[in-house]
């Protein structure tokens, strides 16, 4: 017979291993980024010594073909807050709810399995932990691949500015669910 602590922690577990086997890559990203916090790099560098060489070789070339892609196409100026946000969004007539991965005062990266043109308008509503009044903000769709939309914000008044301004340069809350 199991005793009944024993027996609560395999039912948390397997609550656990349940909940992560359903969320997206990026999710498990931030949330491996919030349980490892600054000792990140260095399970990296364990995992990577652990690795056989052709696997290591595989991963020196993914490393610096994505290097070469994101020096051309990372190029921003904005910090960008690493989250996990609840956000309803209106792109033409339909409704969609989905999660916000990250934020800055230039806009959002919105997961989703869905493709939008680039250039369409989307209208979104989410509340951050910093400031309890949702924020309905409009913008614009200026990417779209197969893990989600890069949406810019069309306009943001001074104080919708600072709060997320504000919001994006606390580092230390990776993981968070606002809905």
């Amino acid at each position: 017979m199991i005793p009944k602590k024993e027996s609560n922690k395999y039912t948390t577990t397997a609550r656990l291993f349940k909940l992560i086997s359903n969320i997206s890559e990026e999710q498990l990203l931030i949330l491996l980024k919030a349980l490892l916090k600054d000792r990140f790099t260095a399970h990296l560098f364990r995992l990577i010594i652990e690795m056989p060489n052709d696997q290591q070789l595989m991963l020196i070339k993914q490393l610096e073909e994505t290097s070469v892609k994101s020096s051309n196409l990372d190029k921003r100026s904005h910090l960008r807050k690493p989250c996990l946000v609840s956000v309803d969004y209106i792109i033409g007539k339909r409704k969609f709810k989905s999660f916000m991965l990250d934020i800055s005062t230039f806009g959002v990266f919105i997961e989703t399995k869905s493709f939008f043109p680039v250039g369409k308008e989307i209208i979104m509503t989410f509340t951050l932990s910093n400031y309890q009044k949702p924020f309905k903000l409009t913008g614009k769709i200026i990417w779209s691949g197969s893990q989600g939309i890069g949406a810019k914000f069309k306009y943001l008044n001074r104080r919708q500015y600072d709060i997320i301004k504000s919001y994006s340069e606390k580092m230390d809350e990776v993981y968070e669910i606002n809905s």
